[in-house]
């Protein structure tokens, strides 16, 4: 209480108003007794002018320090008032983070994917509720969704880290003792919590899959049905490669060999899948393509010279090996369906790669790809590369697809 005083008192001190006061006290106090002691040499009127000047100093020193006083008081009623909202906003966002994620977990008959409830929580997280985070808390959020989160396979998987994150954000508002030990998280623990939710982010070393450059037919198991893919086009070499017969849909990453999950999620692809291609600026998709198989350049094979040079050419169609790229990964395709002028889309897909799991979507795109629904300028594209080339299809495995998914 006394260390508060005094903090108080010197903060008082430290206001410029106090030197002007002082300064004017000082300047009346000497013209007054000047005159008293020079012109007025009697006792009477020196002690009055003397409790004059008193009086005066009393009432200026009053005001300065109920002024003071006054916007010391107000300024920490507005830091409350601050407090008070952040408190309550912090409040709303983990309430409404909590909220989300037990409706995920509620909802037994939702035919999201676990990819799609990644992608949502994660949506959710990013929104506001990190901007309330310490370092701590953010560090713990982490490890539990590289432990826990990205291993779900059922709506009942999500209650163990749900109930963990619960934990986390109830301290965060509750443990008051260890407020003053708060640390900002770094862009790196950002980084970190980002990454996480990305299966198989954390593991050291080549999987079984990585020891590999391609897949072929005989690698595959045994499936019911297809696999449908969404796969963004990245430059207009893609579409060069296509007009030079090379149909290879290419992706390129850069960075440490555990930040692959492009590679990853390409490596799950098998033969005989459909892969739909994306190209943005209003065309949307451009391209329906059964995989044959696989093929990833690696840099450090690539260093080391073992590619020859047909092959460096057929699948590193952004030279991205020379530039630096840890990966340069292909699915080798046959198209069986093309636009150039593309045939829009259902849903956006942000991701360079990833499953189709919503069948809408992709019945919404073989119908356009078949040419319903599409404007006459759109459907001047069909089957075609560019105005003047037409491109070989396998139109029976189209016809495959449009049967399997009952069209």
């Amino acid at each position: 209480m006394g260390k508060e005083k005094s903090t108080k008192f010197g903060e008082l001190l430290k206001d410029p108003r106090w030197i002007w006061a002082v300064i004017v006290v000082a300047v009346i106090g000497f013209v007054l007794l000047y005159i008293s002691e020079g012109q007025f040499p009697n006792m009477p009127l020196s002690s009055g002018i003397v409790a004059f000047i008193s009086a005066v100093i009393g009432v200026i020193l009053t005001i300065v320090v109920t002024h003071a006083l006054l916007n010391a008081q107000s300024k920490k009623e507005a830091e409350k008032d601050r407090d008070i909202r952040i408190f309550q906003r912090k409040i709303q966002a983990y309430s409404k983070f909590t909220s989300n994620m037990w409706k995920i977990a509620n909802d037994t008959e939702s035919k999201n994917s676990n990819e799609d409830n990644l992608e949502e929580i994660k949506s959710d997280l990013f929104d506001k509720l990190v901007f309330f985070l310490d370092k701590n808390d953010v560090i713990s959020l982490t490890e539990i969704i590289k432990k826990d989160l990205i291993r779900v396979k059922d709506t009942d998987d999500y209650i163990v880290p749900i109930c963990k994150f619960t934990e986390i954000l109830k301290n965060s508002i509750t443990d008051k003792d260890n407020k003053e030990k708060e640390e900002p998280p770094s862009w790196q623990d950002f980084e970190n919590l980002c990454k996480s939710f990305i299966k198989d982010a954390g593991t050291n070393g080549a999987t079984s899959s990585e020891t590999k450059d391609e897949y072929h037919s005989s690698d595959t198991e045994d499936r019911k049905n297809t696999t449908f893919w969404h796969f963004n086009l990245l430059g207009e070499e893609q579409l060069t490669a296509f007009k030079n017969n090379n149909w290879v849909l290419n992706l390129i990453e850069y960075g440490k060999y555990d930040e692959n999950w492009r590679t990853k999620a390409l490596w799950q692809v098998r033969p005989n899948d459909v892969v739909f291609l994306f190209r943005r600026g209003g065309y949307g998709y451009i391209g329906a393509f059964k995989v044959v198989k696989n093929k990833v350049l690696k840099n450090e094979e690539y260093t080391k010279n073992k590619y020859s040079e047909e092959d460096i050419k057929t699948y590193d169609i952004y030279n991205a090996m020379e530039d630096g790229a840890t990966y340069s990964s292909n699915l080798i395709v046959e198209p069986i369906a093309y636009n150039y002028k593309g045939v829009e889309y259902l849903s956006v897909r942000r991701r360079t790669i990833e499953r189709m799991n919503d069948m809408e979507a992709v019945k919404f795109l073989l119908n356009r790809f078949n040419g319903k629904d599409l404007d006459n300028n759109r459907l001047a594209g069909k089957g075609k590369l560019d105005n003047e080339t037409s491109v070989k299809l396998n139109d029976n495995y189209f016809s495959e697809m449009i049967k399997q998914c009952n069209l």
